[in-house]
């Protein structure tokens, strides 16, 4: 993979993860009525930097350099399955494309198959928990 497609896919990750944390803050056009809106989504944005940091700053960058670069990936993508529990926090979308990233990078494995799927697999579930709560499906 080239340093260019790991930060279009992590800016997608965190991009997403911002954009479902303001519609989860402020509403879908803007109607949130608690006071303290602003407050509240500078603190997720707050953890969603934190990971990214973590994630695209030291997870992903020392696993493409080792051979274990699929159980990594593996690892993320459980971890973001997991966080879809606490998808308020923004976690879900980093860790997921994390996982999506070091899956592709061994793509002709099982493992990185498998990192990808379970990457992708956080993406649907993460978006359907947030749609599912702004419309009160669930």
């Amino acid at each position: 993979m080239t340093r260019h497609s790991i930060l279009r896919a992590a800016s997608a990750g965190i991009a997403l993860a911002a954009l479902l944390s303001a519609v989860g803050t402020f509403g879908l056009l803007g109607e949130g009525s608690e006071t303290h809106a602003t407050r509240e989504y500078l603190v997720v944005l707050g953890i969603i930097g934190m990971a990214a940091l973590a994630v695209f700053g030291w997870a992903v960058p020392r696993s493409l350099e080792s051979p274990a670069v699929g159980w990594t990936g593996v690892v993320l993508g459980v971890l973001a399955i997991v966080s879809v529990v606490a998808f308020w926090s923004g976690l879900p979308p980093v860790l997921a494309a994390g996982a999506v990233i070091l899956g592709w990078a061994q793509r002709t494995t099982t493992r990185g198959r498998i990192a990808v799927a379970l990457g992708a697999f956080a993406f649907v579930a993460d978006i359907l928990v947030w749609v599912g709560d702004a419309t009160s499906w669930f």
